[in-house]
């Protein structure tokens, strides 16, 4: 985006303190993306059970621990803890390209061509993420009906440089 934003610049010879602040305004965007991006939690009762589901997890965070906190502080602890990898490319193939055509109309003739050249790879990114999903049996489903507006749902993590964190959520209705 850089290289555009300065051949537009270049093309229209903005006077250079708007094209100082556009510089500034691009960097400010680019320090951004390249913070990680949120995880979404998900939580819902079925039969007696919570389970939740924490999708678009940075590779750099590693989830230490789902739990359940009650209205006293008391934790219960996930269980079949599923966790996928998810990996997506872009970019396009390299090599050699052959295209075929024709030009013209039907006044001044049909002109077929065959172009040879050389298809270069593009801007390579891939973007990973992971899925997490988990169950949290109700010990006591009748307990949890009658207060689950006081309980939570936390999310225990590392962040990229390895200290703990962690998210909470309220529980969702049974």
């Amino acid at each position: 985006m850089a290289r555009f934003l300065c051949a537009v610049l270049t093309a229209v010879r903005l006077p250079i303190v708007p094209v100082a602040l556009l510089g500034v305004l691009a960097a400010a965007c680019s320090s951004e993306t390249d913070q990680p991006r949120p995880m979404h939690i998900a939580a819902q009762v079925v039969d007696d059970t919570v389970t939740l589901a924490v999708s678009e997890i940075p590779p750099s965070r590693q989830i230490t621990a789902l739990v359940l906190v009650d209205a006293t502080g008391n934790e219960t602890p996930a269980r079949e803890r599923e966790l996928i990898t998810r990996e997506e490319g872009s970019g396009g193939n390299a090599g050699p390209g052959v295209g075929v055509g024709a030009s013209g109309g039907s006044s001044s003739g049909i002109r077929p061509y065959i172009s040879l050249g050389y298809l270069f790879r593009g801007d390579d990114s891939t973007r990973r993420s992971q899925h997490l999903t988990a169950a949290i049996p109700l010990n006591d489903p009748a307990a949890y009906a009658a207060g689950y507006r006081d309980w939570r749902i936390v999310v225990r993590y590392r962040d990229q440089l390895g200290e703990p964190q962690q998210v909470a959520i309220p529980a969702p209705a049974p």
